[in-house]
């Protein structure tokens, strides 16, 4: 059993070079955002077999981390507001694809901009007469520094969503008259998918030309979700997704051919065969009491002294943060099943360390599974349950490797060939935002050290 001290948790942020050269003059900036994608499919490229033309061109004509240490939890939302934001979950407000205080989805959370509580890249652009532009880019429905914004909107397969995203586009009829050109934005997470998005966001950049322009893909997180990270369906996505990026970055180099280009992911994928239902332990216990079990109808929670989230680490609530005993009796159970290694747990945070995780709003611990396995959210049946074959999951404490996501740039005053090591998450915006010029305000982390010598 470990636990994070504060000396493991410094080392979450990788060290960094200690200034960076501001480039001559500003530039048009293109962030692109592949879902998932570690950067071991690009730098192990050959050993994998893999046919990534574009993406390997950044290892020579520009500067790249060898990963990305990612913020807490190393999932979607949270991961894309960081890059924007250049702070933690509890800085900029996005702690989760799905709110801990809930069992169900709420799509909600990865939509809106008011919900990102710090400065954003597109508004220190806006400041600067710099025009911004969005394809598929999580949390920013209703910003109003994203003048042409087709933002992401959940659930994305579904049909009623294009009506959805019709009415949160910007300017007001930007989508209806893309689709007379273009057809229906109607997309999945698969390849199909990807291809959509790109040609709407092709089309975009043509007639408007944005000075900093947003595009995220999800066909890689998908395929490893579904296969496992490194399967052939993963292995194919990452092809497939490498010559959309291709087109996206002809296009915005021929509206600027000094345009500097960033290629980023949110997290890595770990391969999952198994998960440990953390709920049963804590109905046994009695801090968890269920109705009465009706075969054939769905469980239903009578009272819980805790609120227990699920996946590769998962956040645990009292539900009142003041009682001691339940406080006590949390932590007795967590450390007895920690104590189990076939349980599968890596750790238990609590206390003021949970707080300094930067992530888990409102938690009272967070329990960090092992390479391998989830937290389950069965209340009955079997602790331990085993999947009939290998997935890919993400949300593993950062600090494991397989989270580590990517960061690949080039173009006008990039050093070439530089490689930056690992690098912490939070650096990533800032230095987009010496590329463009522009300054953040809640920035806490230096920029990297990537750009050339300005000249005199």
């Amino acid at each position: 059993m470990k636990r994070l001290t504060v000396c493991a948790l410094a080392l979450l942020g990788a060290a960094v070079p200690p200034m960076a050269v501001t480039p001559a003059s500003a530039a048009s900036v293109l962030l692109i955002s592949i879902d998932a994608m570690s950067p071991d499919y690009v730098t192990k490229a050959d050993s994998l077999g893999l046919k990534i033309p574009n993406l390997r061109r950044f290892l020579k004509d520009g500067s790249y981390a060898q990963g990305v240490r990612g913020v807490v939890p190393t999932i979607t939302c949270p991961s894309h507001a960081t890059l924007v934001t250049g702070v933690t979950p509890s800085k900029h407000g996005i702690y989760g694809n799905d709110p801990l205080k809930t069992d169900g989805y709420s799509s909600a959370l990865c939509t809106f901009a008011s919900d990102i509580k710090a400065d954003a890249l597109y508004d220190a652009a806006a400041r600067a007469g710099i025009a911004s532009g969005s394809v598929g880019w999580l949390n920013t429905a209703g910003a109003s520094t994203v003048k042409y914004n087709l933002p992401h909107v959940e659930p994305y397969e579904s049909e009623i969503t294009v009506k959805y995203q019709e009415a949160l586009a910007t300017p007001p009829g930007l989508l209806t008259e893309l689709e007379g050109k273009l057809g229906s934005y109607y997309q999945d997470g698969t390849e199909a998918g990807s291809e959509v998005r790109t040609k709407f966001a092709k089309e975009i950049m043509r007639r408007y030309k944005p000075g900093f322009m947003m595009f995220h893909i999800i066909a890689v997180d998908h395929a490893a979700h579904a296969h496992g990270p490194w399967s052939d369906e993963a292995k194919r996505a990452v092809e497939h997704e490498d010559a959309m990026i291709g087109e996206v970055i002809e296009t915005a180099l021929a509206n600027d051919p000094d345009t500097v280009v960033a290629v980023t992911s949110d997290h890595g994928q770990a391969p999952v065969t198994r998960e440990f239902n953390l709920r049963i332990p804590f109905v046994a216990a009695g801090l968890i009491e269920l109705e009465p079990l009706v075969p054939g109808r769905q469980i239903k929670v009578k009272d819980a002294k805790v609120q227990i989230g699920s996946g590769a680490s998962a956040g645990i609530r009292l539900k009142d943060p003041s009682d001691a005993a339940a406080r006590a009796e949390v932590s007795r159970v967590l450390h007895a099943l920690a104590a189990d290694p076939q349980n599968g747990i890596d750790r238990i945070v609590e206390g003021a360390d949970v707080e300094k995780l930067g992530g888990y709003a409102g938690a009272s611990f967070v329990v960090g599974m092992k390479p391998g396995t989830v937290v389950g959210g069965d209340y009955v049946g079997n602790r331990l349950a085993e999947f009939p074959s290998v997935r890919g999951t993400h949300g593993y404490l950062p600090d494991q490797s397989t989270m580590n996501s990517s960061f690949f740039i080039k173009g006008k005053g990039i050093k070439p060939g530089q490689n930056l090591g690992v690098v912490d998450m939070r650096q990533i915006a800032p230095t987009l935002a010496q590329a463009l010029g522009v300054k953040l305000k809640d920035a806490d982390q230096p920029p990297l050290s990537i750009f050339t010598t300005a000249k005199r």
